[in-house]
């Protein structure tokens, strides 16, 4: 667009070099054929002339500006238009794919449960007189049912992010990191654990949303451990208008062709051995994305990995997300 916004100054341009040519050159051959007594009518008539050019062009000018600040408003007001539309239209579909993934994910979960039920009675009751092979059959079909709604409740809750975590207020993070911690506790005994929080910062958030992505990363910091027992550490800086938050540990590490691929959805660099559906960073990746961050990591095999995520420090998107949540 900005070679039609200087558009009107080039032809200007054009426009008064002619001039100033057909001026000169108008002087130029009054003086040549007129004799001392005319010298005066002459300039006289060079000014008349420079004058009446002077006017034409003023008025041409006015006359391509009204034009162009027509045409930009008309330009403007459409595509304000067309994105306004555009944004609704978006929202719409948003609205409808999460009450999609809402009522499959329920409608699913409750053959689920009937078969987990049963499969629970039926090894509680027969699982004694039953022949070693049909008793893991019945293991093997409860772990997959068990696997299954677990894969479903990530994304149902993949879908919700779009909702609820649109709905800020002012959160502090040494408290949603505090209460990740509980959420993992049981991880923590498992693997003896140690982890360290630094100073954090108070911002506008979502708090269930921070909490699950606090949380999601220091499951992953766990379950990815090396043979010594995992060591994390949660701290935060500020840079510019952004805080930097870092979760680093001393597990596993990811080679760095990953680095990209483990926020897609259902990417799991280690399919066996390592329970979770492939949706947590998913998740994760998600939720700084609807506060208006960006997520990353830095890591190498057998060298640990930290996870950065930045958060604005000013309170804007947090009334940006909750305005086209509106």
């Amino acid at each position: 667009m900005a070679h039609k916004t200087e558009y009107p100054s080039y032809r200007l341009a054009l426009i008064v070099c002619g001039a100033g040519v057909i001026v000169t050159s108008l002087v130029f051959v009054l003086m040549a054929s007129t004799e001392g007594t005319d010298y005066k009518q002459a300039l006289l008539l060079v000014t008349v002339l420079a004058g009446v050019a002077i006017t034409s062009l003023s008025i041409a000018l006015l006359v391509m500006l009204a034009r162009e600040q027509r045409r930009s408003a008309l330009v403007s007001e459409h595509m304000t238009d067309q994105l306004a539309d555009r944004e609704h239209a978006l929202m719409q579909s948003n609205k409808e794919l999460e009450r999609f993934a809402t009522i499959a994910a329920h409608d699913l979960q409750e053959p689920l449960r009937t078969i987990l039920t049963f499969t629970d009675l039926t090894e509680r009751r027969f699982g004694p007189t039953l022949d070693p092979e049909a008793r893991d059959y019945i293991l093997r079909v409860a772990g997959a049912a068990a696997r299954m709604r677990a894969l479903i409740e990530d994304l149902l809750l993949y879908a919700r992010i779009g909702q609820a975590e649109r709905q800020f207020e002012r959160v502090d993070l040494n408290k949603v990191a505090a209460e990740a911690v509980a959420n993992v506790e049981p991880l923590v005994i498992d693997t003896g654990a140690h982890i360290e929080i630094g100073e954090l910062p108070t911002v506008m958030g979502n708090d269930q949303g921070l909490q699950q992505l606090f949380t999601n990363l220091l499951s992953n910091a766990m379950k990815y451990k090396m043979t010594d027992a995992p060591y994390v550490r949660i701290e935060a800086q500020q840079r510019e208008r952004e805080w930097i938050v870092a979760v680093a540990d001393n597990g596993k590490g990811i080679d760095p062709a990953n680095h990209k691929r483990i926020f897609e959805l259902f990417r799991r660099l280690e399919p066996r051995g390592i329970s979770g559906t492939g949706l947590g960073l998913a998740i994760c990746a998600r939720i700084v994305d609807v506060h208006g961050g960006r997520i990353w990591v830095r890591s190498a095999l057998g060298k640990g990995a930290t996870f950065y995520f930045t958060l604005p420090v000013r309170a804007a998107a947090g009334r940006r997300a909750a305005a086209s949540k509106s």
